[in-house]
């Protein structure tokens, strides 16, 4: 660093009014080219004219952490009464995306280097950092994270982005940090040789960490005694997750390999992205799960794949059948249209909310059914055309031997409902509200949208509790009111089980 040491204990540094006019004008405006203020937009110079400044600093300070800190320090020419404010705001945020960098790192470290040693509060709210990380610059990350640490730092967001070689390694001192709230990590290494002390944490996010294994996860989750909320991301090294944490109720694995997971006290699940293992669940205060993953299988097609996803459908299914709410995905769907076709049924479920995250194609269909006949206490179904996952779908090929399944695949059609009508009688009787979410229900996907007809009809007409079928939709207005009145008849002029049944719509 050009100014100040550390040497493992302590900054030194001697704040001058020359060493702020270097940093402010010099290198913050020239180097790193930021636009020096126009103020000649104003009036007339008169001091009563200026009515921002007359505002409290505790308000200005509060209107500069609002702004990406590079502008904020700008702001230090307007006058003297701004001279020194920025050096107060809570929170630092830095990003290889600010135009002031021009993506070379080697001036994201400076910058980042002298608004540390200048900056003057005592406590800081949030430090993020976000840049191409190259291992030379691991001391200077390193001395980034005792600062903010000895001033109190309650979150950490860190997105060290790297092609350069290994990843960025948490230090030990990191470790301990009695003031750390939340703690967002991308690109870094997790490998704790010594205890691990987080007595405050409460949210922490791991992604794309290939290092991080099954002791290690135990040792982080062992010093976090108040941790609420667990996201791991592309932890390839995982293999199983077993805590006992009264306090984590919030559990979400992405693309991760985890063959087991055992937690006493999570209540929300998500399991997202892809993974090459099946899995075994211990969570019985479950309360909410998502399901919105594909299985990674070598030879997509073959019997052996359709083979194993169903089982671990099957399995999932009934392991989660005492939540309340569970949130299921286009390829998860499709799973269970193939044990459809195969006349193998979901097993018997109660949950009271089930939202259907699918595009509505025609290999949709089967799963879907298969799914609502099985949730005989579904009080609120919610289909969500927009949020779809999983980069492939479920192909059926005769060649693979499934010759019998293709030929019921193909003659899937727009009809299809008609064929389950009296099969949902049951499954329908408790069910209250309907809520379609789609940027454009009635035209973006013709076929798409007759399908969704011919289910919705099938909902008026059995489901005898019905309260509303709710529209949200994001189209313009322009176009909105066409959509609403052509949905609005459509409905309308099907048969309805519930004579208080009302169509609302939403636009955003």
């Amino acid at each position: 660093m050009e100014d100040g040491s550390y040497s493992g204990g302590s900054w030194s540094y001697s704040s001058s009014s020359s060493d702020y006019d270097s940093f402010s004008s010099r290198s913050v405006r020239r180097r790193y080219d930021l636009p020096t203020p126009d103020c000649s937009h104003r009036p007339n110079s008169n001091r009563e004219e200026d009515r921002i400044s007359d505002l409290p600093d505790l308000i200005l300070i509060q209107i500069l952490s609002l702004l990406p800190l590079t502008d904020a320090i700008v702001t230090a020419r307007l006058s003297k009464r701004w001279r020194f404010l920025w050096k107060m705001v809570p929170n630092l945020a830095f990003s290889h995306s600010d135009h002031c960098f021009k993506r070379r790192p080697s001036d994201m470290i400076s910058f980042i280097d002298k608004a540390l040693l200048l900056h003057e509060r005592s406590a800081i709210n949030k430090f993020s950092v976000e840049f191409d990380y190259r291992p030379k610059f691991q001391s200077a990350v390193d001395v980034w994270l005792h600062v903010v640490s000895e001033k109190n730092v309650e979150e950490i967001y860190l997105d060290l982005q790297q092609d350069w070689g290994g990843l960025y390694k948490l230090p030990k001192h990191s470790y301990t940090n009695s003031s750390l709230v939340k703690l967002t990590l991308r690109d870094c290494s997790m490998k704790p040789n010594a205890v691990v002390s987080w007595p405050s944490l409460k949210t922490l996010s791991i992604s794309y960490d290939g290092e991080l294994n099954d002791n290690s996860i135990a040792n982080i989750l062992s010093g976090c005694p108040v941790l609420e909320s667990l996201q791991l991301r592309k932890c390839v090294d995982l293999r199983r997750l077993n805590t006992m944490s009264a306090s984590l109720k919030i559990l979400t694995i992405s693309s991760c390999d985890i063959g087991q997971i055992s937690a006493p006290k999570v209540e929300s699940l998500s399991i997202l992205g892809s993974t090459e293992k099946t899995m075994s669940l211990d969570l019985p205060s479950l309360l909410n799960a998502t399901l919105n993953f594909e299985l990674r299988i070598e030879k997509t097609g073959s019997k052996d794949s359709y083979i194993r996803s169903g089982r671990l459908m099957t399995y999932l299914l009934e392991t989660l059948n005492g939540v309340d709410e569970l949130t299921i995905g286009n390829w998860c769907i499709q799973v269970l249209s193939v044990l459809e076709v195969q006349n193998l049924t979901c097993p018997t479920t109660t949950w009271k909310r089930l939202i259907l995250n699918a595009r509505f194609s025609r290999w949709d269909l089967p799963g879907i059914a298969n799914l609502l006949r099985s949730s005989v206490s579904l009080e609120t179904l919610v289909i969500n055309l927009n949020q779809q996952s999983g980069r492939r779908e479920i192909v059926l090929r005769e060649e693979d031997g499934y010759k019998k399944l293709y030929q019921l695949y193909e003659k899937l059609d727009d009809k299809y409902w008609n064929s389950q009508d009296g099969a949902l009688v049951n499954s329908l009787q408790s069910l209250k509200t309907v809520k379609i979410i789609d940027d454009d229900v009635y035209h973006r996907y013709a076929r798409h949208s007759e399908r969704l007809f011919g289910l919705l009809q099938v909902i008026l007409k059995n489901a005898r509790m019905l309260e509303k079928v709710v529209i949200c939709t994001y189209k313009s207005p322009n176009h909105g009111s066409l959509n609403n009145m052509e949905v609005a008849q459509r409905l309308l002029s099907f048969p309805k089980a519930s004579p208080t049944a009302v169509i609302l719509f939403y636009k955003s």
